[in-house]
């Protein structure tokens, strides 16, 4: 018998003494590949588009990327005509994802009136070449108890770029929206949050953008409490540029009306993220969520 015939056979025999004898066999696995240490790309190609449209409740408005790009944040804003701060509430603000591709072409947003008038929603999609390690995490649909969070995590070694979701069913708004579980890169979930007026449960749709760490982004966070429309600006600093941003509003029966990116085109001072929100309760906590990179 030669060596090569008689080496299968002993492997065979001791796997099956140590067996007997109730020991584990280990063999050796092969090294894993060494993450990509160095920071991703800056974003480039980066460009705001929004469309608005004046709707009746849930239906949906929605702004497509130009072509070459993907989607990587975006929000929306929703006003009625008697504009009253507990009346009106965003319903979803999320990627519109390509059919089997795990990128976003654009964004969609809907709201309600609780006094079934019509209502101008605004929707915003931060566009731009897609990053490295580029992909959207869908959430499968969920029932949930009114006012639950619900998380979507990047997969492991990524950061969240920007997110959403929607509140689906009867009597419903949506409350936050917001990067979460920040890390030294950079926040790695996102949390989305509704509730619906009978106190029962909830459909919850979430949506990550996530990449590779991208060291020129920051993310930026500050509350303020007072009475409604509650909410405010929170800019970016330096001369930077808005890629991102969410909100949470944290009061009963709170609905956000507003969570977008702001521009210096569009009359701001400087770029960055505009959130409002109503209840019929006060004052309203409300977190402001901004990322930034350099333009």
């Amino acid at each position: 018998m030669s060596f090569q015939q008689f080496l299968p056979r002993a492997v065979a025999r001791i796997a099956g003494c140590a067996t007997a004898l109730g020991l584990a066999l280990s063999v050796a696995a092969p090294t894993p590949a060494v993450a990509d240490p160095t920071p991703a790309p800056r974003l480039t190609g980066v460009k705001v588009v929004k469309n608005t449209d004046t709707v009746s409740d849930f239906q949906q408005v929605s702004v497509a990327c130009p072509t070459g790009s993907v989607a990587i944040s975006g929000g929306a804003e929703t006003a009625s005509p008697g504009d009253v701060n507990d009346r009106i509430g965003l319903v979803g603000s999320f990627p519109e994802v390509e059919v089997n591709q795990p990128s976003a072409r654009g964004w969609i947003a809907n709201a309600r009136d609780w006094a079934g008038e019509p209502i101008t929603v605004t929707v915003w999609a931060v566009c731009a070449l897609a990053p490295r390690g580029y992909e959207v995490v869908t959430a499968p649909h969920a029932d949930v108890p009114s006012n639950q969070p619900s998380t979507i995590s990047c997969p492991g070694g990524k950061t969240i770029l920007g997110g959403g979701g929607e509140i689906q069913g009867e009597y419903t708004t949506l409350t936050k929206s917001h990067p979460s579980a920040f890390t030294s890169s950079g926040p790695t979930q996102w949390t989305v949050e509704g509730r619906n007026n009978q106190w029962s449960n909830v459909g919850v749709a979430g949506y990550a953008m996530c990449a590779d760490p991208i060291a020129d982004n920051q993310w930026t966070t500050y509350k303020v409490s007072k009475n409604q429309p509650s909410g405010g600006y929170l800019t970016c600093l330096n001369g930077r540029r808005v890629t991102s941003g969410g909100a949470a509003a944290n009061a009963q029966e709170s609905a956000l009306r507003a969570s977008r990116p702001g521009l210096t085109g569009e009359g701001a001072d400087r770029d960055g993220w505009w959130v409002q929100a109503g209840s019929f309760y006060e004052p309203i906590d409300v977190d402001l969520y901004v990322m930034c990179s350099t333009r």
